[in-house]
């Protein structure tokens, strides 16, 4: 779909502006938030998906590229010979070759904090599902075994968790200290639950208010995964983090896929070590039985949703007003939520330092 728009304030251009060039924008994939009218002259094409077959045609005359979760590598970046920004249309931006947009002085930016609401409730409410063993016993009522037999809907819950945690007897453990879990924080509080916020795995000092990380995976019974994927939180919690943990405990992974070994996870669960553990993020998007160990047949107390936790009316609103002030902005040249400034060497961190666990 391509759609056109036009100023109706170029007498506020500077020298340090674009607002003389005719933008090019390309919006790569699953637009569920339509960027409003901006005040800029330019046309923008939406597509519902891209593939990386897809992405060179596609971005070669673009000015500004959008993405939500397609992949952006070095070589789709040096293709788009008229590129000037790339907008992540989101917080995470693992997905783009940051380095390939520093050699070239491409701006990135990115949407803090705009899903927070809507992905901590989506994953306070993979918990209660998981902790309460909801779909067990759906299944249970459905098919009449609930009213049958005597006693048996309590020892189904006993066999594999054991009776249910209430919020009092939880202690859940954050991994990742952002927007996400400063509001995990204050939810988990309001809830009742003792809270543990962990420090970084390889941390040499323990900042105010942390705990360390291995005396977060001997305590924690409710582990919520919130933090970016970056080099230090690849595979943060494999095989030996997963078996410190308490057999009953439950992992909740609303961060990215990379966090977790899954494969180690997967093992994990099919061997009783671990009561259950549910994920909206995987290593790779779209999740498949062929390229995650998750979605293979006969993975016990897992429950998984299709990388959805941010969706809600509120963040579709919130998303749609920030990406049109981000775009303005760097038109005018200015910079809101940077990641990486344009025409600079160096590149900038993609999350603010307390976003990392």
């Amino acid at each position: 779909m391509l759609r056109t728009g036009s100023p109706s304030r170029r007498s506020h251009a500077t020298r340090a502006t674009s607002l003389d060039v005719r933008h090019n924008i390309v919006v790569l994939d699953r637009c569920f938030t339509a960027i409003p009218r901006l005040d800029f002259d330019y046309t923008i094409q939406y597509f519902p998906a891209t593939t990386p077959s897809q992405i060179h045609a596609r971005v070669r005359d673009a000015t500004i590229v959008l993405t939500s979760d397609t992949g952006i590598t070095r070589e789709g970046i040096f293709a788009a010979e008229k590129l000037k920004l790339v907008a992540a249309n989101g917080t995470g931006t693992d997905m783009i070759d940051k380095d390939a947009l520093r050699e070239r002085g491409i701006a990135l930016t990115h949407l803090p904090g705009n899903s927070a609401e809507s992905v901590t409730e989506h994953a306070l409410a993979l918990y209660y599902a998981l902790r309460q063993n909801l779909l067990g016993l759906h299944q249970m009522t459905t098919d009449g075994r609930a009213w049958d037999l005597c006693g048996d809907t309590q020892n189904r819950l006993i066999r594999r968790n054991g009776l249910p945690r209430v919020n009092a007897d939880e202690t859940m453990v954050i991994i990742g200290y952002g927007a996400l879990g400063k509001r995990m924080h204050s939810l988990a509080l309001a809830l009742g639950m003792r809270v543990l916020i962990a420090e970084r795995k390889s941390a040499p000092t323990l900042r105010p208010g942390r705990v360390p990380f291995s005396t977060c995976l001997a305590q924690g019974t409710l582990f919520m995964l919130l933090t970016p994927l970056t080099p230090s939180t690849q595979h943060m919690l494999g095989a030996a983090e997963l078996a410190a943990m308490h057999p009953s405990a439950l992992l909740v992974n609303v961060g990215r896929g990379g966090i977790v070994d899954n494969a180690a996870l997967s093992d994990m669960l099919r061997s009783h070590r671990l009561a259950g553990a549910a994920t909206d993020v995987y290593d790779e998007e779209p999740a498949t039985d062929r390229n995650s160990p998750l979605l293979r047949p006969g993975v016990p107390g897992l429950l998984l949703t299709p990388h959805v936790a941010w969706l809600a009316g509120r963040t579709v609103e919130k998303t749609r007003k920030a990406q049109k002030e981000n775009l303005e902005a760097f038109v005018r040249g200015k910079m809101l939520n940077i990641v990486i400034p344009p025409r600079i060497r160096e590149i900038v961190q993609a999350q603010a330092p307390e976003d990392l666990p």
